[in-house]
């Protein structure tokens, strides 16, 4: 069949039309494209571009808005100042009350503080008294158990075995008799179903074993002031200062913002006032910043409410609760007590052992703010990221489609072989030598 240029109303420079063999319509002489090929390009291209746009919305959408990544980041640093208030008081007898404040029952240091809930104050003098460890127990008859010049946790040991003074003791055979008082402490009781007790010299009267379980009243309303400071090294304002933040809010205790009760920091973290009062408990308590330096620093506030845990081992026979002791003022007179002898104008001294919990404070955060550097950077990988949607096209589309060995021909052309060794090869119409490349 001859072939003619002719001109049409839909003309092309260039392009090769014939007539049709049937009809006087015109027709492309080359073949029809394959609508097979066709169909498995769309596919590909719907398939590269959907990877695409998921890691394009993960670069933009989660990565810069949602995680902030055009924002360079540094660590909070900061200190935190506390100081506690109010009144708490106990029954000592009927219609009589004692009362204490919180400088009675509070110990600080540097990042905590402690606040009593149950006291025991022991007045004591320099002299010679019974021990009261359960391991200060002896054998009246033998007198062994006690040793001279060994310390005890009561004082220095003097060798003798003694019966406690509300005990009856047969001075000839030693033997134990019928209890005087019905009303003797527990350790004393303990003692007496060995004899005696080891007869120690150091402060008098010893220290009791046991606790007293009255637990103070209203220290649960307590209040807590916070006032934390917090610095962001290396993010300067417009000035070149660094940027600083106080909760402070002038003089003003805010409820709820830098003022708080015992009750409420611990019910933060879930612990009832009335498991510790009696045995206390170390409690960890963080303030966290999170600050957007974009913005103005009012919004720079701590969140709120704070993450608070007990670090002690509730359950733990070895290592429960929280106690501590420190020396008080005394009356002026030698405490009364029985089996006590005091030397000539001892020294004396009251001492308090507390329980309660005690609560340490520590900052941590980060302040955030726009940076050129970590905005290049970001984007810069997102871009790299990319490419991996070619990747995952070709995998998808060389070895798990139905289809792939079609493709695999589609995509590489065998040459220097007339059989299609290759499984892959798919049938290629052949190339005339004039015929230029695909790629060039």
């Amino acid at each position: 069949m001859e072939f003619k240029y002719v001109v049409s109303p839909f003309h092309v420079p260039g392009s090769l039309i014939s007539p049709h063999p049937r009809t006087s319509r015109f027709q492309h002489p080359f073949p029809a494209p394959n609508l097979t090929r066709c169909s498995l390009v769309f596919r590909t291209g719907l398939l590269y571009y959907s990877i695409l746009a998921v890691v394009f919305a993960y670069v933009v959408g989660f990565t810069l808005v949602v995680k902030k990544g055009y924002q360079a980041t540094v660590p909070a640093v900061g200190s935190v100042a506390l100081k506690v208030k109010g009144i708490a008081s106990r029954a000592i007898s009927a219609g009589d009350v004692q009362l204490w404040d919180a400088s009675d029952l509070t110990i600080y240091d540097a990042t905590s503080v402690f606040v009593a809930t149950n006291i025991m104050r022991t007045e004591q003098a320099r002299g010679t008294c019974l021990g009261m460890n359960e391991d200060e127990a002896c054998e009246l008859k033998t007198n062994s158990g006690c040793e001279e010049g060994f310390f005890s946790r009561s004082g220095r040991q003097t060798g003798r075995c003694v019966a406690p003074s509300d005990v009856g003791v047969d001075e000839n055979t030693g033997e134990e008799g019928e209890e005087v008082e019905d009303n003797s402490d527990t350790d004393t009781k303990n003692a007496t179903s060995k004899g005696g007790r080891c007869q120690v010299t150091g402060w008098c009267p010893a220290e009791p074993e046991d606790d007293i379980a009255e637990p103070l009243e209203n220290v649960g309303n307590f209040t807590i002031f916070l006032r934390t400071d917090v610095r962001f090294p290396g993010m300067r304002d417009k000035h070149g200062r660094t940027f600083d933040v106080t909760n402070a809010n002038g003089t003003v205790p805010t409820p709820g913002w830098n003022l708080f009760t015992l009750d409420e920091i611990l019910q933060m973290g879930d612990v009832e006032y009335d498991d510790i009062a009696l045995s206390g408990a170390d409690i960890q308590m963080t303030i966290y910043y999170d600050c957007d330096l974009d913005q103005e620093l009012e919004a720079c506030q701590p969140r709120v409410p704070f993450e608070v845990i007990r670090i002690d081992t509730a359950d733990s026979e070895l290592s429960h609760g929280y106690n501590t002791r420190w020396l008080s003022a005394v009356s002026g007179d030698l405490p009364v007590a029985p089996d006590v002898t005091y030397e000539k104008n001892p020294d004396t001294r009251a001492l308090v052992k507390a329980v309660g919990p005690r609560i340490r404070v520590q900052i941590t955060g980060q302040g955030r703010r726009f940076d050129l550097e970590q905005t290049t950077t970001v984007v810069g990988a997102g871009v790299a990221l990319m490419g991996i949607a070619t990747v995952v096209v070709d995998v998808l589309l060389l070895y798990v489609l139905p289809r792939r060995t079609q493709y695999f021909g589609l995509k590489y052309t065998v040459y220097g072989s007339d059989e299609g060794e290759c499984a892959g090869e798919a049938e290629q119409p052949r190339r005339s030598e004039s015929e230029e490349p695909l790629l060039a």
